[in-house]
């Protein structure tokens, strides 16, 4: 599977509440439109939720983390030549367009694209896990930057091949129950992306996506199962560069 993640920040005059509403009520059925002529197999919407939840896990983090995004939108293809197909097939230009009708509530400067591949580390079968509104799963959305003095190629192989084994050993302290990396791809349509969308911002290396249920071990052990992830973290991340938040997760195309 290859995925396109598209991370959104909302215009600045628009607050949270008012930006979730129009999405429910009118924007939502704009991206189904054009999502449907897209081929992707599977299509999914992520509402950032700015909470408590956030000011915790910023404040283990440092406090400088960014502030959440309010939207991602992931896409799902087969495998890399129908994401490529779709994308130069006028794909992204229909993306732009979409952006662009949705100006007054999407600030395109500022909201980030490219393309990636996903590794899951602690997965269930089915696939099936959605943290939709009122669901007892929290999803937590992660878009990191790696460390500067660190290489990609570094960050990736500590990411994938240390703090993956880390988390999946701590995931029944923690209430993990499904733990996925997305990496980045160094993929020559992202320059292609990065054009017809026309953001500002930098990418990132890529995100951690976490679903967490009720369930885990008692609360000492879930402290420490957290300080042992967050102290991980920052062997490779720099928090400030990046956030952390809870979402609503939104199947668009299954």
């Amino acid at each position: 599977m290859i995925r396109f993640e598209y991370y959104f920040r909302r215009q600045p005059q628009v607050n949270s509440e008012a930006f979730q509403a129009a999405w429910h009520d009118s924007l939502q059925t704009a991206w189904l439109e054009v999502l449907n002529g897209l081929g992707c197999q599977r299509a999914l919407a992520v509402l950032g939720q700015h909470n408590d939840l956030f000011d915790q896990m910023n404040h283990a983090r440092g406090g400088l983390m960014q502030v959440p995004y309010d939207l991602v939108v992931e896409l799902w293809w087969a495998n890399d030549a129908e994401a490529v197909r779709a994308l130069t097939g006028g794909g992204l230009e229909r993306l732009a367009d979409l952006v662009s009708a949705q100006a007054a509530w999407l600030d395109a400067g500022q909201s980030p694209a490219w393309l990636a591949m996903e590794y899951p580390q602690v997965n269930p079968t089915p696939e099936d896990l959605v943290a939709s509104a009122g669901s007892v799963l929290k999803k937590l959305q992660f878009p990191l930057q790696h460390r500067r003095d660190l290489s990609e190629a570094a960050s990736r192989q500590y990411w994938l091949q240390s703090h993956g084994p880390l988390i999946r050993q701590h995931a029944p302290d923690s209430g993990i129950v499904r733990y996925v990396q997305v990496h980045r791809l160094d993929h020559p349509m992202n320059a292609n992306i990065a054009a017809a969308l026309g953001f500002e911002c930098p990418v990132y290396l890529g995100h951690a996506e976490v679903w967490v249920g009720p369930g885990g071990g008692t609360q000492d052990a879930r402290r420490q199962a957290s300080r042992a992830a967050v102290e991980d973290e920052a062997k490779f991340i720099d928090f400030a560069a990046s956030t952390l938040f809870a979402g609503i997760e939104i199947r668009l195309i299954e």
